[in-house]
């Protein structure tokens, strides 16, 4: 009788040791990645998948976890990179060192314009921060700071491409495990069941003492702080900047996107939707070129629409992302 208990508990200790050494395995394989692999195409492509973790975690916070669906990240990434861009070509100074700066600088941004934003809610909130997003490309256009059309170049690094390639990925391969550690360390604080509450029902978690203002605005700076200083390395990264793809929409919704099918409200989620969705859209784009109907070719660009299709039977079926499918959803009723 007494070892019985004890036999029924080995199973739960085995798969927690498997689920706190899981992720450093995968931490282990990822640093062999970066420092033995040729190829420096498939190292290009785990940067890109560590980049949009990053944001697509700084994202998490208030879309997630407080359920207010934020279309303005990419404000924050080109802030980012343009406040880093400017100090490099104006002073010189290194988009690596700065890059902090750059993170300060959106927050501060994400603090003047969440005030008026923050008091709106649902498709009122969406719909103000993809206009905001819109303001500050057209600022960029015609603000002699930013050079407008003409943009910014940043000077390379003296080194050889591969070294340069590595740099990067093992940066935001750093980025993308501190954001990560951070989102799921909130997830289980006093601020991470706040946040919510927010999402759950906000008039009641005000009600209940929850500084519902405060909160959302912390999330939205402390996202805008993470995305501010992913763009100001992606500044040395790219070595050129301008309006319309550092300010793109495309970057806000591909987060938004990414995290939702990995399962929004969870530090899980990026970490598995980023890498699937990335996955997936490349896989159809090398592979719809190959398919012929009727004779004819598929244009490439059609891979955008099964991709779409994919995405909204995930959404259809799938509704809470894979998360949802791997552990059942909590209910939803919560106590403050």
């Amino acid at each position: 009788m007494g070892a019985r208990p004890v036999v029924a508990r080995l199973p739960a200790a085995a798969a927690g040791r498997l689920g706190a050494w899981a992720p450093r395995g995968v931490l282990v394989a990822l640093g062999v990645v970066g420092l033995t692999v040729e190829a420096l195409g498939l190292l290009s492509a785990l940067t890109n998948v560590f980049l949009f973790v990053a944001l697509a975690q700084a994202w998490n916070l208030l879309g997630g976890y407080a359920g207010y669906l934020n279309l303005g990240m990419a404000v924050f990434f080109g802030v980012g990179a343009y406040t880093t861009g400017i100090l490099a070509h104006q002073l010189g100074w290194s988009p690596f060192a700065t890059a902090p700066l750059a993170g300060v600088v959106a927050a501060l941004w994400a603090a003047a314009v969440g005030v008026p934003s923050l008091r709106v809610r649902g498709a009122y909130f969406a719909i103000l921060t993809m206009i905001l997003g819109f303001l500050v490309q057209s600022l960029a256009y015609n603000a002699a700071l930013t050079r407008g059309a003409m943009g910014i170049y940043v000077s390379p690094l003296p080194w050889d491409r591969r070294l340069v390639e590595q740099v990067f990925y093992f940066i935001y391969l750093a980025l993308a495990v501190g954001t990560t550690w951070l989102v799921a360390r909130l997830e289980r604080s006093r601020f991470g069941y706040a946040l919510v509450a927010v999402r759950e029902d906000e008039d009641a978690a005000q009600v209940l003492g929850v500084r519902t203002t405060w909160v959302k605005m912390a999330a939205l700076l402390a996202g805008a702080l993470l995305a501010g200083a992913a763009g100001g390395i992606y500044a040395q990264r790219i070595g050129y900047l301008e309006p319309t793809g550092t300010f793109s929409l495309d970057i806000s919704i591909d987060v938004v996107l990414m995290t939702l099918v990995g399962g929004a409200g969870t530090w899980q989620g990026p970490v598995i939707g980023v890498p699937l969705v990335m996955l997936l859209a490349e896989a159809l784009r090398v592979g719809i070129t190959r398919v012929a109907l009727f004779g004819t070719r598929v244009p490439t660009e059609f891979n955008r629409v099964v991709l779409g299709a994919v995405l909204i039977a995930i959404a259809l079926y799938a509704r809470h992302g894979v998360m949802g499918l791997i552990r059942p959803v909590r209910g939803r009723r919560l106590t403050v």
